[in-house]
């Protein structure tokens, strides 16, 4: 209850801030949906925002921008030298069909290979140090999942990364592109790299 001039009014006090959560809890042990939508909105604004962004202003001017990047030797330079790179060669597209493609590699990265990974290098039956199960509470063990054209969140997911990925580019959108079903069987006939683990993969797990 507030009363005029004699309690505290809401604004003179501040909740504390909330704890972020670390970044390997995030990217490798998500155990609730706000690890989730973390995840989602740093990859989001990876590979939509930040790596254009970082393209262009090579763009602007490529002289200026390498000589700043051979100046500062710490590792955000050469994180977003990477990000250049991946931006105008790795990842770069030229048709709607090439965003489709990329937008059905990232969902096998994102959802099959990098959790078949996490798995292959911490089976389920995996066990710390101290000899406890490694996949105990919060953890919770992965299952990597297969893309299924016919799947309307696997639709959904290959529809918008296309469309948003086009956009990026600046690529018209065909008139199939809003239908998601069309997009999703394209997304069907992309030939997929068959995964195989690698061992000795330093994953991170501390989250101090």
């Amino acid at each position: 209850m507030v009363i005029p001039r004699t309690t505290e009014n809401y604004g003179a006090s501040r909740d504390p801030p909330e704890k972020s959560a670390p970044m390997c809890t995030v990217h490798s042990f998500p155990h609730n949906i706000d690890h989730c939508l973390t995840w989602a909105r740093s990859e989001f604004e990876g590979l939509l925002e930040k790596g254009p962004s970082e393209a262009n202003a090579y763009l602007a001017d490529p002289a200026k921008y390498s000589e700043a990047v051979k100046s500062s030797a710490d590792a955000a330079a050469r994180e977003q030298l990477a990000k250049v790179v991946e931006v105008l060669v790795a990842d770069k597209v030229a048709t709607f069909e090439d965003c489709i493609a990329w937008a059905r590699l990232k969902f096998q990265d994102y959802f099959h290979d990098r959790i078949a990974q996490l798995t292959y290098t911490f089976p389920e039956d995996a066990m710390t140090s101290t000899g406890a199960p490694f996949w105990s509470a919060p953890k919770r063990f992965p299952r990597p999942v297969k893309f299924d054209a016919t799947d309307p969140a696997h639709a959904s997911y290959v529809q918008a990364g296309g469309i948003l990925k086009a956009e990026v580019y600046g690529i018209p959108r065909p008139e199939w592109a809003a239908d998601a079903a069309a997009v999703a069987a394209a997304a069907g006939k992309v030939v997929v790299p068959e995964f195989v683990p690698k061992k000795g993969v330093k994953i991170e797990t501390d989250p101090k």
